[in-house]
């Protein structure tokens, strides 16, 4: 099954960017990318056919760059670098400016102006690192990934070019561990004859790789792995060279520095470690599993139509605000919630009940770290929410299907909410006492294949006073889980059936 696939991360520090040329941020934005290129390849097209009509020489890089494939990685780095090539040669500044060349500067100017600005190094580096995020939280077979296939899968493969690219992106920013990784396999791939047409042989390949391990202060290493080509080569001076210098360095180091492991550095504390767990799979112990019971739950909260309205908007990029009275679909839906959850949901200039619905769209490798919804300032209130008191319940949606990845996760419950187009989760965040309910602390996983659209509407506590009172004691706390995480939901208007199972447990509920 041939997928478009997208090695970008939404949220490149792992927060939501507001500048519009933050290109790599949203699927959104990058599918502009790809439909403004088509108008900047038909120029050059136009171009080059004049050029050949008067006679005159047409550079290869030129002709070559209309063969590229289209793949999304592929996408920025052809706008980064090989665009800016072929302005270089087509717009020169001693070059007379023809009619083709003007038209061709012409359209890349359109095409500028009408994405806001053009795709920056910062974007680039963004979509590498997101293949290395991509690539330890599901730890996808790192071989088949080099030739275009993640799980069932499919995509344009890389070339070994690609390949050192990648790990030197890596590499400048000291992510040894993923760039050696990424090269070995090249290495492995190159040995066993699968890019018969590369321009980089193993020797070569191996020098790098070298050279890689004795920055990382590993010469033994270096020297295990140009060991065989030595033999190999007798005559590669430049080989033979590398290998009688980290020979040297190796002997001068001791013979345990020379061994010592190269792995990832075990840093991360359990939360995280169960975050990144539960993003591949379910957590819960078979004992765990034996005490959880279904649940009623209902089809599509959010119909096919409502979707499309939400979805289709051409102010939603990133992130976007939406006010119930814009509207009248928003208007239900919220009553829909006050409905279900009990809860006052009135939207309200002043003193709101509930804020406006906010719309994200996660491009592929999109994720958010762990987090709980309160605002911790009293600035980050928005206007109409000021004296409104803070997020007492969260109601999240999913507009649309992503088809791996993406899903929700509560670490400290080891609970996890898979993409469903149309379904709704809905929690409280605080406490009967008013504080913080930690277990709610929750993360959105990296989005791999798909693009994840989501809604979110934050339920604020004060006009929830007779609604969900207050605890009489200072140290009131809600004691069942099934009361602080209440539902999930897919909801349509009068049909009824268990399309979900919402199991609940001591620890925490799983929905499949």
């Amino acid at each position: 099954m041939k997928t478009n696939f997208v090695f970008f991360l939404f949220l490149f520090n792992l927060e939501i960017r507001h500048v519009f040329t933050d290109f790599y941020s949203s699927i959104a934005t990058l599918t502009q990318l790809s439909q403004n290129e088509l108008k900047l390849v038909s120029a050059l097209r136009r171009f080059i056919v004049a050029q050949e009509k008067e006679e005159e020489d047409v550079e290869d890089y030129l002709r070559q760059f209309l063969r590229t494939t289209e793949d999304a990685f592929h996408l920025l780095r052809r706008w980064v670098e090989d665009w800016q090539k072929c302005f270089d040669i087509v717009v020169c500044p001693d070059c007379d400016m023809n009619g083709p060349k003007i038209d061709f500067n012409l359209t890349r100017g359109i095409v500028e102006k009408r994405l806001g600005g053009w795709p920056q190094k910062s974007d680039l580096d963004a979509a590498v690192s997101a293949i290395f995020r991509l690539w330890n939280f599901y730890q996808f077979d790192l071989h088949e990934f080099l030739h275009g296939k993640i799980f069932e899968f499919e995509t344009a493969p890389f070339t070994p070019a690609d390949v050192i690219y990648i790990a030197n992106k890596a590499e400048e920013t000291n992510n040894m561990y993923n760039s050696i990784q990424f090269l070995e396999t090249l290495l492995d791939e190159l040995k066993k004859g699968k890019f018969p047409n590369s321009h980089v042989n193993s020797t070569t390949l191996s020098r790098i790789i070298a050279a890689a391990y004795n920055r990382y202060d590993m010469p033994g290493k270096s020297v295990e792995i140009l060991k065989e080509c030595a033999k190999a080569e007798p005559g590669n001076k430049r080989l033979h060279n590398d290998f009688d210098y980290f020979k040297t360095r190796a002997a001068s180091k001791s013979k345990l520095e020379n061994v010592t492991a190269f792995d990832k550095a075990d840093t991360e504390d359990n939360m995280t470690r169960d975050y990144e767990n539960l993003c591949r799979g379910s957590l819960k112990s078979p004992k765990e599993l034996s005490r959880l019971f279904l649940r009623k739950s209902y089809p599509d909260l959010l119909t096919t139509t409502k979707q499309g309205m939400i979805g289709s908007e051409d102010r939603i990029s990133h992130t976007a605000w939406l006010r119930d009275q814009e509207y009248s679909e928003l208007e239900r839906l919220t009553l829909r919630i006050k409905l279900i959850t009990g809860l006052e949901t009135e939207f309200k200039k002043r003193y709101s009940n509930t804020e406006e619905y906010q719309i994200l769209n996660y491009g592929v490798g999109g994720m958010y770290k762990p987090h709980v919804d309160p605002l911790s300032e009293l600035s980050m209130f928005p206007a109409e929410c000021k004296g409104s008191g803070d997020r007492i319940a969260t109601v999240m949606f999913y507009l649309s299907h992503v088809m791996y990845g993406g899903a929700t996760v509560f670490p400290n419950l080891k609970t996890r909410i898979p993409v469903q187009k149309g379904s709704a989760a809905f929690w409280y965040n605080l406490e009967l006492n008013g504080e913080i309910d930690q277990r709610m602390l929750h993360a959105g996983c990296p989005v791999l294949v798909g693009s994840k659209w989501v809604s979110n509407k934050w339920i604020r506590e004060n006009g929830q006073m007779f609604k969900r009172p207050c605890g009489l004691k200072k140290k009131s706390k809600e004691k069942r889980l099934e009361r602080t995480f209440l539902d999930c939901w897919t909801f349509q208007p009068f049909v009824h059936s268990c399309a979900l199972r919402l199991n609940f447990a001591d620890g925490g509920f799983d929905v499949y």
